[in-house]
């Protein structure tokens, strides 16, 4: 009789070539009850840039590979991995994620066993080629925002919950998954664990994963821009939370500043941004205008509520 699957490796791709991660896990997971219990499901979203991937996953016993003809969105994607697992437990990670250590699966496997809820392993960038000057100014961000100890994380736990390693309790998530208003870029996983932490426990420890799919400077600050549209939605759906956090916090101040002085000020900030490459100093300026245009756009929304 086959061992019913408990723990499910989740992984959307996009425009990215996973064969190394699933080869790495598929290795892990053979350790572990040898495997028999586990299984990975990959599903890409529609990618235009096409890699070996299909090919790859099908020499991978544990390996479902799937293809959607398009883009159906960060979240949306991940609801549909969701409804392909069985496990009693799913593992979440980003395609662009390697595992720092040879006994990653099994740590997981063994905080599922003893019965955790949620547990997020945190992001490293130990496997990366730092040689790159290319990612200098990405590199020095992450150190600040994302490469923080289990400890550290624990102190607002649903504020560092990264869908890029994550484990949680299957029977939690068919009450509280992914919402799907999140369209662009970001904080879709911040919402998702902000509701979670209210009814579950969030634990943070330190069973990392590096983050190979480090961007440029221009890149970076792209995606910030369009990050701002998910942040003010968050904000909306949950204003206690997030009213004297990060960005939120000044932006809530300064949204009363006349629109003109505050478009003046986000020129500028793009201007100094292209122009120099001090790491220390992008970082200010990277932030203040991510509070900029936070502030305008919770303007606007104040302006149609008014209407």
């Amino acid at each position: 009789m086959t061992p019913a699957t408990f723990l499910s490796i989740l992984i959307p791709v996009y425009n990215y070539n996973v064969a190394p991660l699933l080869h790495r896990l598929h290795e892990q997971c053979l350790q572990v009850s040898e495997g028999s219990e586990i299984e990975i499901l990959a599903a890409d979203d529609g990618s235009v840039e096409k890699f070996n991937n299909v090919s790859e996953a099908e020499k991978l016993s544990l390996v479902c590979y799937h293809e959607l003809d398009e883009n159906v969105g960060r979240s949306a994607i991940r609801n549909y991995l969701l409804s392909l697992s069985r496990g009693s437990y799913v593992l979440f990670l980003d395609a662009d994620m390697m595992p720092d250590h040879d006994n990653f699966v099994q740590t997981y496997f063994d905080l599922a066993q003893n019965g955790a809820e949620i547990v997020c392993g945190g992001i490293s960038y130990q496997q990366y080629d730092h040689r790159d000057p290319s990612a200098s100014f990405y590199l020095y961000k992450s150190q600040k925002t994302e490469v923080l100890s289990a400890a550290a994380r624990n102190k607002s736990p649903w504020r560092y919950f990264f869908t890029s390693n994550i484990l949680i309790r299957s029977d939690i998530i068919k009450n509280i998954n992914f919402d799907q208003q999140f369209k662009g870029y970001g904080y879709e996983d911040i919402e998702w664990g902000i509701r979670l932490a209210k009814s579950y426990v969030i634990r943070h420890i330190d069973n990392t994963c590096s983050h190979l799919g480090v961007m440029g400077k221009d890149q970076a600050f792209c995606n910030m821009r369009d990050s701002i549209a998910n942040y003010a939605l968050l904000h909306q759906l949950h204003p206690k939370e997030t009213e004297n956090v990060g960005a939120m916090r000044l932006a809530g101040i300064i949204q009363y500043l006349p629109d003109a002085l505050l478009s003046f000020a986000d020129v500028l900030f793009r201007y100094l941004y292209a122009a120099l490459s001090w790491n220390w100093f992008l970082f200010v300026v990277f932030q203040s205008d991510k509070v900029i245009l936070l502030a305008r756009k919770l303007k606007k929304l104040q302006e149609v509520i008014r209407e």
